[in-house]
């Protein structure tokens, strides 16, 4: 367990003075105030359909999607709220920002409603409410709003939100450790690589894996993400 700990932390050390290369503009954006609604918005409701996909490219269509004019609306509950099905749908479609013509523009649909209906369009509603607690955030969308929620309630969409925001927003969450690790394909290839875990491991496999070898160190394991992930696109180099 120990060296396995040694390894991981001689990886963040790597990572943190820039011997694994980055993707550049990986979650690419607009110019927008960290602290606004739009920002937050933004920042919110791509992530929902971002599953089995390249995560750089749905975020290179949500950058488009938003610089459209005849597109943007998609982002603000109350334009979508006024929108037939079918309309929203063409509009997440045009720019590839949705894939799948039926699931994504639902998915979409219902949480944008969700966040209309029970936190007046405004995600920073949901996280007051939840005292920006990472705990009670995903306690909120996984269990009291379970149904108002699908796809951002799962295990790695709802970690990977509030990962996102604590990046890209100017929330500051309590509690970060309860967010487990994004298990990604790029995560989970470098847990097998590391010898974390074996050929064949799920997500939860690997989620348990590091919550269990990081536990009590100066790292958790959200703070492994980005270093696992550029890692692994980096073909496991430079080796620990």
């Amino acid at each position: 367990m120990r060296s396995n700990l040694l390894k991981a932390e001689r990886l963040y050390g790597l990572f943190h003075d820039g011997k694994i290369p980055r993707l550049t503009e990986h979650e690419v954006h607009p110019n927008l105030e960290k602290g606004s609604r739009e920002n937050y918005l933004y920042f919110t409701l791509p992530p929902t359909i971002n599953f089995q996909r390249s995560s750089p490219a749905m975020w290179r269509a949500a950058l488009a999607t938003w610089e459209d004019p005849g597109t943007n609306y998609v982002f603000f509950p109350e334009k979508v709220a006024k929108k037939k099905f079918e309309q929203v749908q063409r509009d997440l479609l045009k720019h590839k920002l949705a894939l799948q013509q039926n699931k994504h523009p639902k998915i979409w649909t219902t949480i944008s409603g969700a966040f209309h209906k029970l936190f007046g369009g405004d995600p920073r509603n949901l996280l007051e409410k939840g005292g920006y607690d990472a705990g009670r955030i995903l306690a909120l969308i996984q269990t009291e709003h379970k149904e108002d929620f699908p796809y951002l309630r799962g295990a790695k969409m709802a970690n990977y939100w509030i990962y996102i925001l604590n990046q890209y927003t100017d929330a500051r969450f309590k509690n970060l450790n309860a967010i487990s690790i994004i298990p990604d394909t790029h995560v989970i290839q470098s847990s097998i690589k590391l010898g974390l875990a074996d050929e064949g491991a799920g997500p939860e496999d690997v989620s348990t894996v590091w919550r269990n070898l990081l536990n009590g160190s100066r790292i958790s394991p959200i703070d492994m993400h980005p270093v696992l992930w550029n890692w692994s696109r980096n073909n496991f180099l430079p080796e620990v």
